[in-house]
């Protein structure tokens, strides 16, 4: 039935809608966006687990490089930053692995953004921060309406609105490492139509000789259908291109500089990203919206990649040798030739989804009900190049995978008492995939083969939560299950057999409380519980000096989370604003079964901890310090400490980083100029220790800035 249905998927698509919907008739002003959370002010009383929002002006104090800054500071999220363009994001929720953010679904108004998100949930493009008007991040059952990854939690990037009247911005910025950005944005509006239009460019030598570039382009237009309804158009269209590998630092490497030339110059990547989304709106009825998301998208990365060896090859030419020849494995041998891993994907869904108010038996309820339907392509070749800096070669592999799925929902939230929400809910996902490989290395040489494989499974999603309290003070719990299928190349081998990668499932339960005695004072708090019957994890280990996903059986992650911000100058009356922020995370996410019982995951730091203060002046001065420290983690499932020589394997220290803005508006011309320094203590640490090696990160980067706004 899914296969019939695919082709028809190709002309509509759909995602997820708010869960707090604006009250009818719709105002001709209000905006048409896909929010997890809504902007009333009761939205948070209603969501039954742990929140965080990132406001505008969160955003706007920090003069943010890339989202991975801002989203460092939420509570029960680690965050790796590999190079300085902060070109791809790497986020983990709770102890899950942060690689690739493949843990974790990530949206952009509601849209997936990973490449796949069935069948390779990966973020090799990541929202630009420049797109931004806010975040929000949601745990707990209520991720159950927003599939298929549903092990970690929601992050939901949104973009500006269209605006009500014209709106121009200029921006200029330039930096250390020849840093530079220049952006534009213009938003007006005609009558009752809207729409906002912006593009930037910016590039940079990066911290390691790591250059880096970015274009994009973004559009929306919203336009009202009849007397309740409105149609919003979304386009955008990203490229980028960096220095990047694979190949970190050697230990001996590492000691005598961290902080020397990428040790692979030649290897680069290139990602674009074509995109485009239509939501509509439309209210049919007394307390009765329908909401219908349609969207497609198509990301193609290329990346070239030197070949090499870790001990030297007899008979075997090298371009170059670099590092600690004397000492085994302390050294890289760099081939005459490159691979390149040519990607493609593309991506089209359709999700109606509808919300009705009513009343029963004095009973308030809350129902959101709805369909989506996705299907996904992906092809993978696979050249080697005869040179270092080849763009093409002879095909070694090439191989097509695919993936539709059906996702159907319902959450109903029962208002027994303004002070007492119970939200039930359930999701069922059904997903086939196949793989088709026309070109494979066999006994050492690529041959042309036809092989065929797929897999299905079908699954159901339950959960429940609880509120219980008023606006200022409330409690909140919920349980749901957790699941994540597994990707295509994990599921059906090369053979085209069903592989023993199985689905990632877990139990998953929150207990928490957020209090808000004062406009000026808020603060939340949540204990948790996740017992994974399987957890898939990448292994250092499994396949010798390749990084390999396996099956890591039951693990158990427990912890707590808070946040809390006080408004100090609101509170003394101070006529400025001083405003005080502290996050911290405890995870001691830990094996429940096998020959690494008890020990710790890996990447999953026990503790992260996190403070920023900011001072606002009317005047138009304005500051901002923030403060990051991750504590140690492992790099292996043997939790051991001693780095070996190839830096793969070891302890990873615990490591800060301090940022810092200040800024200047003067508001009769509406200039503002800035100046933002990233990573203040230029202390140089490890970043990660995969996949295969060491990679620094900690440099210091400053920018200025002037940007000019009109409205």
């Amino acid at each position: 039935m899914i296969r019939r249905a695919a082709p028809l998927l190709v002309l509509f698509f759909a995602a997820t809608a708010a869960a707090e919907e604006p009250s009818l008739p719709l105002p001709p002003s209000a905006p048409i966006e896909v929010q997890i959370i809504g902007d009333k002010t009761d939205s948070l009383q209603k969501i039954p687990g742990s929140v965080t929002v990132v406001s505008k002006k969160d955003l706007a104090r920090a003069e943010p490089n890339d989202v991975s800054e801002i989203l460092r500071r939420v509570p029960g999220l680690q965050v790796r930053q590999e190079e300085g363009g902060g070109l791809r994001l790497d986020v983990g929720v709770r102890g899950l692995d942060a690689t690739r953010s493949r843990r974790v679904l990530v949206l952009e108004d509601g849209i997936p953004v990973a490449i796949n998100p069935y069948g390779e949930p990966d973020l090799y493009y990541s929202p630009p921060v420049e797109r931004m008007r806010g975040i929000e991040v949601v745990k707990g059952s209520g991720s159950i309406l927003y599939g298929p990854q549903t092990v970690g939690g929601v992050i939901n990037f949104l973009t500006l609105l269209p605006p009500e009247s014209r709106l121009v911005r200029l921006e200029a910025q330039g930096g250390a490492h020849g840093f530079a950005k220049a952006l534009g944005t213009y938003g007006d509006a005609s009558g009752d139509k809207r729409w906002v239009v912006q593009g930037y460019f910016k590039r940079g030598d990066g911290f390691r000789d790591e250059a880096f570039h970015a274009a994009d382009i973004f559009a929306k237009l919203a336009v009202p259908i009849g007397q309740t309804g409105e149609l919003t158009a979304k386009m955008g269209f990203h490229d980028e291109g960096s220095n990047s590998t694979d190949a970190g630092l050697t230990l001996p490497m590492y000691l005598a500089d961290p902080t020397r030339p990428t040790i692979a110059p030649h290897d680069t990547v290139a990602v674009r990203r074509y995109e485009l989304s239509l939501i509509h709106d439309v209210a049919v009825g007394e307390g009765t919206r329908l909401r219908t998301l349609a969207y497609t998208y198509f990301t193609t990365r290329s990346w070239s990649r030197q070949d090499y060896d870790r001990s030297p090859v007899a008979g075997m030419e090298y371009e170059r040798i670099v590092g600690a020849t004397q000492t085994p494995k302390g050294a890289l041998y760099f081939r005459t030739s490159n691979t390149v891993r040519d990607r493609s994907y593309q991506v089209f869904g359709v999700e109606p989804r509808l919300q009705k108010r009513f009343v029963t038996a004095g009973v308030g309820h809350t129902l959101d009900a709805g369909l989506r339907i996705l299907y996904e392509t992906a092809r993978r070749v696979q050249a080697a190049g005869a040179t270092p800096v080849a763009e093409e070669g002879v095909v070694t592999g090439d191989e097509r995978a695919g993936s539709a799925a059906i996702a159907g929902y319902v959450q109903d939230r029962l208002a027994f008492r303004e002070w007492l929400l119970v939200t039930p809910g359930a999701r069922v996902e059904i997903v086939r995939s196949q793989r088709s490989i026309t070109r494979q290395i066999i006994a050492g040489a690529a041959q042309d083969v036809d092989v065929q494989g797929s897999n299905a499974l079908g699954t159901l999603i339950p959960g429940v939560g609880m509120v219980v309290g008023s606006l200022r003070a409330h409690v909140f719990g919920g349980f749901h299950v957790g699941f994540a299928p597994p990707r295509v190349t994990s599921w059906v081998d090369s053979s085209g057999k069903e592989l023993a990668l199985a689905p990632e499932r877990s139990l998953q339960y929150e207990l928490g409380a957020r209090v808000a005695p004062r406009p000026w004072l808020k603060g939340e708090a949540t204990g948790f519980l996740s017992n994974f019957e399987n957890q898939i994890i990448p292994s250092s280990r499994a396949g010798g000096d390749t990084v390999d996903l396996v099956n890591a059986g039951r693990t158990r992650h427990l912890g707590v989370e808070a946040g809390a911000n006080f408004g100090l100058g609101a509170a003394l009356k101070w006529g400025f604003g001083v405003d005080l922020g502290a996050r911290y995370t405890f995870v001691h996410a830990i094996f429940a079964e096998g020959p690494f019982v008890d020990r710790y995951l890996p990447y999953a730091p026990l503790h992260t901890i996190s403070a920023t203060i900011d001072f606002e002046h009317p005047s138009g001065l304005g500051a901002q310090v923030a403060w990051t420290r991750v504590g140690s983690q492992f790099a292996d499932e043997l939790n051991t400490v001693p780095v070996d020589v190839t830096g793969r394997i070891g302890e990873i220290p615990a490591h800060d980083v301090v940022d810092a803005t200040a800024r200047y508006k003067h508001a009769r011309t509406g200039i503002t100029g800035f100046v933002a320094v990233k990573n203040l203590l230029n202390q140089i640490y490890v970043g990660s220790r995969r996949p295969d090696g060491i990679f620094p990160a900690g440099f210091r980067q400053i920018n200025v800035g002037l940007r000019w706004d009109y409205r």
